[in-house]
This record gives structure tokens, sequence and C-alpha cells, in this order.
């Protein structure tokens, strides 16, 4: 797995963002993860600023960094891009769009939610050090997730599927999937040309339903028609989400297998938010697990 880090110019925040993430992974015995950082403005060659190398401790040496330009080899070559602030990443999914999917700010994909770290080019070592603490607490968030990864807790096959209408969001979500370290398999639609949702809901649903695949995320024009479709497959409990806060109870308390999205009506960054939330957060069990029985009787008691 290889993380980019992106700021301005590649002097202050990203690469203490990566300094700090190396620390971290090595006391932890993570191990497989490539991290480097880059600036969207970036003057090549140039040090790390004195400023941050001011607030580095013991295992965070930036001695040897130079500045780069951020550009589409590094894009592709990363599993994930972490930003600094929602402009950096704007920035680049305008400038690259094709990779736009595998783009989070480092406060949304390490909390769920935005918040930008404040450029401290120009201040003091106050400046400095609250920049330190808030990517401190960033990266160790994210270290804590590698490691669960690491151990095989959170590595699935994903089934993907859409309609002509879902086709690009589908293919977006590709990038997110494989940020987090898991497999996709796409049954399709592949093209343009007006299909039928219902066909590649079951294709999906029945890949999930067997154990083929551990989740599934479908997409089509309003995640509607897809969410009705698979439900009809036994075992399937799928979900059309409009935000994460449902995406997390969806899992945690439905234990629901299926994400529906709907590409006219949710924006690829919040869909990647969703997507994100949704592979992300496990089932609690407990007392939910009685009323998913519940659930399973009544596909029983009908027939499904």
């Amino acid at each position: 797995m290889d993380i980019l880090f992106v700021c301005t110019g590649n002097t202050c925040r990203s690469p203490m963002a990566e300094a700090l993430l190396k620390r971290v992974l090595a006391e932890r015995g993570i191990q497989g993860i490539k991290v480097s950082s880059a600036g969207l403005a970036a003057d090549a060659d140039s040090p790390a600023s004195e400023g941050t190398m001011s607030v580095l401790q013991e295992g965070e040496d930036l001695s040897a960094h130079r500045a780069r330009q951020v550009d589409e080899t590094m894009l592709a070559e990363a599993s994930l891009v972490l930003t600094m602030t929602a402009s950096h990443k704007e920035t680049l999914q305008t400038r690259f769009p094709s990779f736009a999917a595998k783009v989070f700010t480092l406060g949304e994909y390490a909390w769920g939610q935005g918040g930008d770290i404040a450029d401290p080019y120009g201040g003091g070592r106050e400046e400095y050090l609250q920049a330190r603490e808030q990517i401190e607490a960033a990266v160790i968030k994210i270290a804590a997730a590698l490691a669960a990864q690491g151990k095989g807790v959170d590595t699935m096959k994903i089934a993907l599927a859409s309609d002509h209408g879902g086709l690009q969001l589908k293919e977006e979500l590709k990038g997110v999937i494989e940020s987090l370290g898991h497999e996709y398999v796409d049954f399709g639609c592949n093209c343009t040309d007006s299909v039928d949702y219902p066909d590649f809901a079951a294709v999906a649903a029945k890949a999930v339903a067997k154990g083929d695949c551990q989740l599934g995320i479908i997409v089509c024009g309003t995640g509607l028609g897809m969410a009705i479709a698979a439900n009809k497959v036994k075992g399937i409990r799928a979900v059309s989400c409009h935000d994460c806060y449902s995406a997390a109870m969806a899992r945690a308390h439905n234990n629901a297998n299926i994400l529906t999205l709907g590409q006219r009506v949710t924006g690829s960054g919040l869909a990647a938010m969703i997507a994100r939330t949704f592979l992300t957060t496990a089932f609690e069990g407990g007392r939910h697990q009685r009323r998913i029985e519940k659930i399973s009787a009544l596909e029983e008691d009908f027939g499904r």
C-alpha cells in the first residue's frame, strides 16, 4: 500500500505527516506500507522548513527531504492520497479527475469528517506545534486501522455492480475499495447503453448471499431500484444511504451487506465517504443479532 500526503509547498505539513506516520508505523511494527509526500505548488528540491524541523522528535527524520511537485505518476502509484485541506483535495480532484476517488482530506479519512490542517508557514513554533498535534492525532488513528487490516480483520472481496446510470460512480468507487486494501469483483455493467438494473443487482447480490463476496456496493441513478432488486435475494440486507451516519448504523446495527448509491443524487466525494464508512464499520452483534434473526425469519415466512 502506498500513501501520499499532499499540501501546498511540500515543506511543512505534508512532510511532517510523512515523518509522523513513518514513525508510528515503525513503532507498531506495521510493514509493507510506503509513505511519501508532495505539493501542489512545490519549489522542487526545497528542504523541509525550519519550523517543521524544530518540532520533530526522535524517530522523525526529514533531513533528506526535498520538495516534489505532485504529478499524475505519483497519483497513479498511490493507493491513498491524503490532503491537508479541502481546497487541496478539490484542486487535485479537478486537475486529476481519474484519481478523485482515492483522494481524501486527512481529517475525513481519519475521523469521517472534514477539518483543515492550518498552514503554519510564516508562523512561530506555536503554529507548528498545533499543526503537529492535529496531524499526529490523525495518523495514529489511521495507523490503528492499517494495523487491523494487516491482521486480516478487514480484508474483504467486494461485489461491485451498476446500471448505465451508475457506471461512472461505480468506476470511481474502485479507488476507495483499493485504498482500504480490499479486492473487488466488477459484475458490470461496463457501458453507457441503457440496461435493466435488476439484472446487475441480482448477480452482485447472489455473490454476496453465497459468500463469494463479503459485502457489495451497487449503483444506479438513485440507488433505490438497486436496493429493491437486491433485497429480493434471500440473505441480502441492502440499504440506500445518503450520509455517513446512516452507512455506519446500517452496518453496526442492521448488519447490512450491500450498500446502494445513486449517481444522480450523491456527489462523488460524499459517495466515497459513505462507501468508506460502510466498509470500515463492523456489525456490533449483541441485541442487534436478535433483530437480524427476526428479519431472516420473515424471509422464511414469506418464501424468500
